[in-house]
């Protein structure tokens, strides 16, 4: 049975509950004719006669007093029955409790809620028993607040041990009824169960905090932890570093082997950096292939290295994913608190800097932040600025370096190499490529390569027609395409449409692509390459060697050609015996496979005769010429 709360206690004339002190204030009728009936007896009695008139005005009370009580009582009961039914049905749990005796009765819906058959809470102390330790002085100081009158309610969440023996969460609501002084001596409310709401608050604080795919800590929380860690490193006169992590060459995985892949390894990538760290420390992922690790408690900056040494070790280790291994590096670079700066944000800023100058020499290295690292970064901002306004200052310029024909000694082919004339100052390709490549201004610059290539091709085809004859051929333009170029598509019909506008027959020009652009599973790189090989337009697999590739797809991509890196070339006059053993099982796999090969990078006599012996079909490199403009090209090879 419910426990029965003393909170409904009397009904009104309409019927409807009063509380209890509406009680205390009726006048007492019944009271007051049952005491006049018992006086008028008792003094009728005493004098030892015959009942008089006021004998029978006090039977008449008697009965008019049990008459009323009785009407009272069953009003009472009903009251009583219903305040139990209402125990019982209501969604939330009843209780009330006694400040004075600490007596606590709750209703069978508290004890539901908490998965109890029995009402086993005889006082407050049971009850607290059963409260969260964390959250037991949170409840006594709300209690307390309301009992002194601070608050004009009771209310607290918190936590409450079920049978099952798991917490729930639950929220206690309450008021206290108070004598004339103002000291309560009776408080009763209710409890709702808002477990479920807790959760999902919780979940939802952890979604804000954490990054969705690998569970690590995200930016939010990274600035939330980073400050509270440089504080304590501050109070302890301690180091601590910041490691800002970036997988080298991760976009290249995405764009050929697709996203999926590329999420699991993110996943692997996370918890092998997990497992390498100490409880302690703090790691979070900045977005895409980035992670960032707060370190604290260092007792010198070399131990931030050989942390970083260790990170390094594990993201290096082979990961299998669709029965093949995949190797990856990173570039970390490392700023000290307090030598490399004193607040977050520029600690965040020199570890970036540091990552950054570990990237741009080859990746897979730790680097300590320096001042100098800042002089080189203001250079790297400096072409990216300058690089966005040369092309509407016609600063590009293409120059042109001839391929030669092993065999036969003739120029078969120029390959348009872009430069870049910085108010006088000719800027090294290896300089402003990369930075166009990862800020996507490569799009429009290729697109003017494009076009200034075939507009060039087509003025030599008529340059060589009119010195050498109607039927004279120049040579055919070797023209590079980035692998950004066929993210959106649609570069197939661009390159056609600028070759039909200038009366070009398709083979008047060689696309050059990298590897990174035949492994690109998601988009269309594939098919434009097909529609551009089966309209007749060349195609020429660059640098080979040096990428992901899988020799499966020179069999299945339409190449015509292979070009041989000059890192291989480089060592082929000298006493390396594999770079010698490489080159001629490229030359051999590539002969099989239908293809033409030409080595880039020909810088001596020694390496051209090497590569005649080897049966390799063309080449291109100083040894016989440097990239010229076009007036320059046009006078050597067709005076």
């Amino acid at each position: 049975m419910p426990q029965t709360l003393p909170l409904i206690t009397h009904a009104a004339e309409d019927g409807a509950p009063q509380p209890a002190n509406a009680l205390r204030s009726t006048p007492p009728w019944s009271l007051l004719a049952l005491l006049l009936a018992l006086v008028s007896i008792a003094a009728a009695l005493l004098r030892g006669g015959q009942p008089t008139w006021l004998s029978f005005i006090a039977i008449a009370a008697t009965c008019l007093a049990a008459a009323v009580g009785l009407r009272e009582i069953m009003v009472l009961r009903r009251t009583n029955r219903a305040h139990a039914l209402a125990m019982e049905g209501a969604h939330d749990g009843m209780w009330s409790w006694n400040p004075v005796s600490k007596e606590l009765q709750v209703g069978q819906r508290l004890l539901s809620i908490l998965g109890y058959d029995e009402n086993f809470l005889p006082d407050t102390h049971a009850w607290l028993a059963l409260v969260h330790p964390e959250d037991v002085a949170h409840y006594n100081r709300a209690v307390a607040e309301h009992l002194k009158g601070v608050t004009p309610h009771f209310y607290c969440e918190y936590r409450v041990r079920a049978k099952s023996g798991q917490y729930r969460w639950i929220a206690s609501r309450g008021i206290a009824e108070r004598d004339p002084r103002g000291i309560a001596n009776l408080m009763a409310g209710s409890v709702t169960d808002i477990t479920e709401r807790k959760e999902h608050e919780e979940r939802m604080r952890y979604l804000a905090h954490h990054d969705q795919l690998t569970g690590l800590p995200n930016r939010l929380l990274l600035a939330d932890r980073l400050p509270q860690a440089l504080v304590r490193a501050r109070r302890r006169q301690d180091r601590a570093a910041i490691l800002f992590i970036d997988l080298d060459r991760f976009k290249n995985i995405n764009d050929s082997l697709g996203h999926s892949l590329g999420d699991r390894l993110l996943q692997r990538v996370a918890h092998r950096l997990q497992e390498a760290l100490r409880q302690s420390d703090t790691i979070v992922r900045q977005g895409g292939d980035e992670f960032i690790v707060v370190l604290g408690d260092l007792p010198s900056p070399e131990r931030a290295g050989q942390i970083g040494a260790k990170l390094l070790e594990a993201i290096s280790q082979p990961y299998q994913e669709n029965g093949y291994d995949f190797f990856l590096t990173a570039s970390i670079g490392i700023a000290l608190f307090p030598d490399d700066g004193e607040d977050q944000d520029t600690l965040l800023r020199n570890a970036d800097t540091a990552m950054y100058e570990g990237k741009s020499n080859g990746g897979n290295t730790v680097r300590f932040y320096t001042g100098r690292m800042n002089e080189r970064l203001q250079t790297r901002v400096n072409v990216e600025s300058g690089l966005r306004r040369a092309l509407d200052r016609q600063e590009l310029q293409l120059h042109y370096q001839p391929q030669i024909d092993l065999a036969t000694g003739r120029l078969e082919g120029a390959e348009a190499l872009l430069r870049w004339n910085d108010g006088g100052h000719i800027v090294p390709p290896d300089r402003f490529i990369p930075v166009a490549e990862e800020t996507g201004l490569i799009v429009p610059m290729g697109l003017w390569v494009l076009d200034t290539a075939i507009a060039r091709a087509a003025a030599w085809r008529l340059h060589w027609q009119i010195h050498r004859g109607a039927g004279a051929e120049p040579p055919r333009v070797a023209i590079n395409l980035s692998a950004r170029q066929f993210w959106g598509g649609g570069i197939a019909q661009y390159v056609l449409q600028r070759l039909e506008r200038e009366g070009l027959p398709p083979s008047a020009i060689e696309l050059e692509v990298t590897e990174s652009v035949l492994l690109r599973q998601e988009g269309d790189a594939v098919e434009e390459l097909r529609h551009l090989h089966d309209a007749g337009v060349a195609l020429a697999l660059d640098d080979f060697g040096t990428g992901y590739s899988s020799l499966s797809y020179l069999r299945l991509l339409p190449i015509d050609t292979l070009k041989i890196d000059k890192s291989f070339i480089a060592a082929l006059d000298g006493n390396d015996g594999d770079g010698e053993t490489i080159v001629r099982a490229i030359l051999a796999m590539a002969h099989n496979l239908g293809l033409r090969v030409v080595a880039e990078g020909v810088e001596r006599q020694s390496q051209l005769q090497v590569l005649q012996e080897m049966g390799c079909d063309s080449m291109q490199g100083y040894l016989e010429s440097r990239p010229l403009p076009p007036e320059d090209f046009l006078r050597r090879y067709c005076s």
